[in-house]
């Protein structure tokens, strides 16, 4: 048991995950220090991944304002001067569980299309099929072919917790 009464959360996380994490210090709207920190793994581990993605091998901002950029422009309610806000929480979370769903499930991505050995014809005027798409899901082993939309919101979802 934790702190009055509530029981203890304790999170569980996948034995290789490396999570490094950038701060940046201001003063006066001026960026004077960046430090590197290592929350889970080693320097090491986190330079070999980023480095085996085809990215320089060094922590930086970058990669998380991607996220955010990507997330607003899927998510009315968080795009900046909108008229589209979330007024509940609920609803909010609600979008953006089915923008990942989407965006993972049904949407794909052009950076992990893959070539195909050799071109597929395709009949009538339309040009040879020269790649394959996929999908995050796909990329990752979990599914072999895209969703439609009606796949993704017939799944059921686990239940809230409180």
């Amino acid at each position: 048991m934790g702190r009055r009464g509530r029981k203890a959360f304790r999170w569980q996380v996948a034995a290789d995950l490396i999570y490094g994490q950038v701060k940046k210090s201001f003063r006066r709207r001026k960026l004077v220090r960046v430090t590197h920190v290592m929350r889970l793994g080693t320097e090491a581990a986190l330079k070999a991944s980023l480095q085996g993605m085809g990215f320089s091998g060094r922590l930086n901002t970058a990669f998380i304002e991607r996220v955010n950029l990507t997330v607003r422009h899927g998510v009315a309610a968080l795009a900046r001067r909108t008229w589209a806000t979330a007024q509940q929480s609920p609803h909010l979370l609600a979008h953006l569980e089915w923008w990942r769903a989407s965006s993972h499930f049904v949407r794909p991505h052009a950076s992990l299309r893959v070539a195909l050995v050799q071109p597929q014809e395709r009949g009538g005027k339309l040009l040879p099929q020269r790649y394959r798409q996929r999908t995050p899901a796909m990329a990752a082993g979990r599914t072999t072919r895209r969703w439609t939309a009606r796949e993704v919101l017939s799944c059921p979802l686990p239940p809230v917790s409180a």
